[in-house]
């Protein structure tokens, strides 16, 4: 049969070049190695450039495995969602979809991963999120081998294959596709614990961070004033991070959980005027759970 020749990447380019149809008007010519269809879906540099713009962003955490929920959230005009497959009861198959979901709705998908392993966000990556959320970071050494993950060689050791999701299925030139990869991609690592809050400076000095997460909560229970989120060791920590940040060009994102609006807001405005643009608020089922919750009591009240 005829298909026998897409034994092999270039086999297929091959094949295709042969089709008619609909094919056709895709197509450039066989000794080129890319199509122009390639060029259509996502597009992969949107995060890097909404946190290059230094705009006000807000997202939160997709935690359940919901298509319909994740388009809510898009359809609500936030600006991304984090798809969380630490504490999600979810793999990167449903992952997948979910990318897609974000996709349709408009949305940017950013994937926590479960830990910091190199196949784990090869796959986040592969299969389009244009971010990954990186957990448990303590040390700059953690750091480098998250970053080295999601970076093609030269910069990095993320596994490379030309039929990928983020690369449209078929990428023909591999090159300049790796190449603007790299460029966005954003690494986003969770500094988590008293090691990572020690170890701050070198973890953020790491060449090739794009942003941290730092939860103030987290923070002042490893500052030893746990749940006081206004103390000012907090507040000075935060303050010195932000100046960290600011010297390497590295973003900040803080989330916040708090579910009395005026209070969140509260937080969010205290934050952002100290510098810090980036933030996520709640998760898909906290804001579920707490709003059935207010309104059946409400509805029920005498």
């Amino acid at each position: 049969m005829g298909l026998s020749r897409a034994s092999s990447c270039h086999g297929f380019i091959d094949v295709v070049g042969m089709m008619s149809g609909p094919w056709d008007k895709h197509k450039k010519s066989v000794g080129e190695s890319t199509f122009e269809f390639q060029k259509k879906g996502n597009d992969m540099s949107k995060l890097k450039e909404l946190l290059n713009s230094s705009k006000f962003l807000l997202g939160t955490w997709s935690q359940s495995a919901s298509p319909e929920m994740l388009e809510i959230i898009g359809y609500s005009d936030f600006d991304f969602t984090i798809i969380d497959t630490e504490h999600g009861y979810f793999g990167l198959e449903t992952a997948e979809n979910l990318v897609r979901t974000a996709e349709a709705a408009g949305i940017v998908p950013i994937v926590r991963v479960a830990v910091n392993e190199p196949h784990l966000i090869m796959k986040a990556l592969d299969i389009g999120a244009q971010g990954v959320v990186v957990p448990q970071i303590t040390s700059k050494e953690e750091a480098e081998k998250a970053i080295s993950s999601a970076r093609y060689y030269p910069q990095g050791s993320r596994g490379a294959c030309p039929c990928i999701r983020a690369g449209k299925h078929l990428i023909g030139e591999w090159e300049r596709y790796s190449t603007k990869a790299n460029q966005d991609a954003v690494v986003i690592i969770l500094v988590e614990g008293a090691d990572g809050m020690k170890n701050i400076k070198e973890i953020i000095s790491t060449d090739g961070l794009d942003a941290v997460m730092l939860g103030p909560f987290d923070l002042s229970v490893a500052l030893g004033v746990g749940g006081q989120l206004d103390h000012p060791k907090v507040t000075n920590f935060m303050l010195e991070v932000m100046e960290l940040c600011k010297k390497h060009n590295v973003h900040i994102f803080i989330p916040n959980f708090d579910l009395e609006l005026k209070q969140a807001k509260k937080a969010i405005e205290r934050w952002r005027a100290l510098g810090c643009t980036n933030f996520t608020v709640g998760t898909d089922k906290i804001l579920f759970a707490d709003y059935m919750k207010k309104f059946n009591r409400f509805i029920k009240e005498d």
